[in-house]
């Protein structure tokens, strides 16, 4: 099972604002959610109704209406949740912002495995250090792909200046 902050067990995802630990900054946006008190778990495979701790996405992208494919952007939480056949499939950390990123959006910090925070500082050999060697069939200049066993892959994609923009968690199918 995996967690955030990573120091949790593997394909459990605790999410900004659930946290304390996470430093969610809460912004000045209109529709910004209060911060939610308790420690809610996702865990991958979980259906979209447990979802609804975090308050209403910024929007639902489908992408099949009959096999129940979509994302959630949470913007304003620093997240993006996708779901397959209407149950969690990926989490994806949106750290850094660049000239596509939404006005309101709250740069989330996970915690790393040291129980530093991740944060769009963060470049290519500070992600390996911490997390490990990437696999270099996946891995480019954009992006990281590390798989961490026990059943969860990390791409952590970095911006034009070789910082960190995101972190995508997903299941190892």
């Amino acid at each position: 099972m995996f967690g955030c902050p990573y120091s949790t067990s593997l394909g459990i995802a605790r999410l900004p604002g659930s946290d304390p630990r996470l430093g969610k900054r809460r912004g000045t946006c209109a529709g910004s959610h209060p911060p939610v008190v308790a420690a809610h778990v996702l865990p991958f495979g979980s259906p979209a109704e447990s979802a609804r701790f975090l308050g209403r996405p910024d929007d639902v992208e489908r992408q099949s209406r009959i096999n129940k494919d979509f994302t959630q952007p949470h913007a304003k939480k620093g997240l993006r949740l996708r779901f397959n056949k209407g149950k969690l499939t990926q989490i994806a950390y949106l750290v850094g912002r660049d000239a596509d990123s939404p006005p309101c959006l709250e740069p989330s910090q996970p915690m790393a495995p040291d129980g530093s925070r991740l944060t769009p500082e963060i470049d290519r050999a500070r992600i390996v250090a911490l997390f490990g060697e990437p696999d270099p069939g996946g891995s480019d200049e954009t992006c990281l792909q590390v798989f961490h066993g026990r059943g969860v892959i990390s791409d952590f994609y970095l911006d034009e200046r070789g910082r960190l923009k995101e972190w995508v968690l997903y299941p190892d199918d």
